[in-house]
């Protein structure tokens, strides 16, 4: 129950991270650990929008300890270093989460601590999914498998690239859609046209990839039993673009940018958790 509790924790904490930088609310409260001051800020809607993304991330960072401590006492060999990795890039977390706010969220450091949060996410799926006792990971058991470990630092790099394209305020760079510009590749590769047109490319790249892997895995009958779970995840990749049309067509609208993070979450969850299931020894 805990793993779980911890997974939504942070599902929800990613989301209302997301929230807080659509609604431009991140420097609501304009000092850290306290906001104006006082451990209780006065009631406004935006210092309450951030506010709450800091208790929510004060929650979500006990529940991770205390999972991490549970499955370190689990836990032999080398795989008492994930929960403790996980606890150390939270402690770094909090860290520039107070250094974004001191420093009046710059570019770099926001998108550096998107990319932090993101990977302790995948690693509090695996503290989920593992739990010492009755499974413990066998990497390499599947050789199928390892192709949905490249596609999972696929998706974890377009998901740093995304943050980067929101931090850097490139959403809007390439206003149109599907072209650019007018241009299905403009004429001027720079500065935030280059960023979002990357973000962009990788996304067609994803998208193909996947319909390959689907058309594949229908044809190819000693893959079977991966064509629902491919299935699943194109489905997911297909709302994901069109949510990404609608984040240009809604001029980055928070409600549909939050919903677009919520989507790229799902994919990275079910990508992570069939890689982690396919290479799962049963203890028992």
């Amino acid at each position: 129950m805990l793993a779980k509790i911890t997974i939504g924790l942070f599902f929800l904490l990613l989301v209302w991270g997301n929230i807080v930088a659509g609604l431009k609310v991140g420097l609501a409260c304009p000092d850290w650990p306290l906001c104006y001051g006082k451990v209780v800020p006065p009631f406004r809607w935006d210092i309450y929008i951030e506010f709450s993304h800091r208790v929510l991330g004060g929650i979500a960072g006990i529940s991770l300890v205390i999972l991490a401590v549970k499955r370190l006492k689990i836990y032999t060999g080398n795989l008492k270093s994930i929960p403790v990795i996980a606890i150390v890039l939270l402690a770094i977390q909090v860290v520039m989460g107070g250094l974004v706010v001191l420093m009046k969220l710059p570019v770099n450091l926001t998108t550096f601590h998107f990319s932090t949060a993101i990977v302790i996410f995948t690693l509090v799926i695996f503290l989920a999914h593992y739990d010492g006792v009755n499974e413990k990971p066998e990497f390499g058991s599947n050789s199928f498998s390892s192709t949905f470990f490249l596609l999972t630092v696929l998706i974890l790099g377009q998901a740093m690239l995304g943050a980067y394209v929101r931090h850097s305020e490139a959403g809007l760079a390439c206003p149109d859609f599907p072209k650019c510009l007018g241009f299905w590749i403009p004429p001027s590769l720079s500065g935030a046209v280059l960023i979002h047109y990357l973000h962009r490319s990788v996304a067609y790249l994803i998208f193909f990839i996947f319909l390959a892997l689907f058309v594949y895995s229908n044809f190819n009958t000693s893959l079977s039993n991966y064509t629902k779970k491919i299935g699943i995840i194109f489905g997911l990749i297909i709302i994901q673009i069109l949510l990404g049309m609608g984040i240009i067509h809604s001029k980055l609208f928070f409600v549909i940018t939050a919903l677009h993070i919520f989507v790229a979450l799902l994919i990275l969850y079910v990508l992570i958790s069939v890689w982690y299931s396919e290479n799962t020894k049963s203890v028992v």
